[in-house]
């Protein structure tokens, strides 16, 4: 089974490559829409929460998967994430670090373990 991911992230942490290493182990093939650190987009346009260029990746993807931690409460990936939200994408938030973002469990994000099996059984059900 095919599917579209985005995952919200900073390059100052190392979220985006667990999320993806665990996909990987998955059973799925995946088709990675997130913002690659080998071709970053050069310009963001700060007049929208989320730049055009980014929601149209979010628009491409068939989930949202982030880490349990967006850099920052009030940040770009939690706008990101509140953007999916607005357009009905699914979002999981994997547990990464011990204690979760109070603004990221406050907009109803399952959280699930970081495991492979947890992840493909969450996928299964909500795409």
């Amino acid at each position: 089974m095919l599917i579209n991911v985005f995952i919200p992230h900073r390059w100052n942490n190392n979220d985006y490559n667990e999320i993806s290493n665990i996909l990987d182990r998955t059973k799925f093939n995946v088709r990675d829409y997130s913002v690659p650190s080998s071709s970053p987009f050069d310009e963001i346009d700060w007049r929208f929460n989320v730049d055009p260029k980014i929601q149209k990746q979010i628009q491409h993807a068939s989930v949202v998967i982030c880490s349990n931690r967006p850099a920052i409460a009030n940040g770009m990936s939690i706008d990101e994430i509140r953007y999916a939200i607005s357009i009905g994408k699914p979002i999981v938030a994997v547990q990464i670090t011990p204690s979760s973002s109070v603004t990221l469990m406050s907009l109803g994000v399952s959280l699930i373990p970081k495991r492979k099996d947890s992840l493909e059984t969450w996928i299964k059900n909500h795409i």
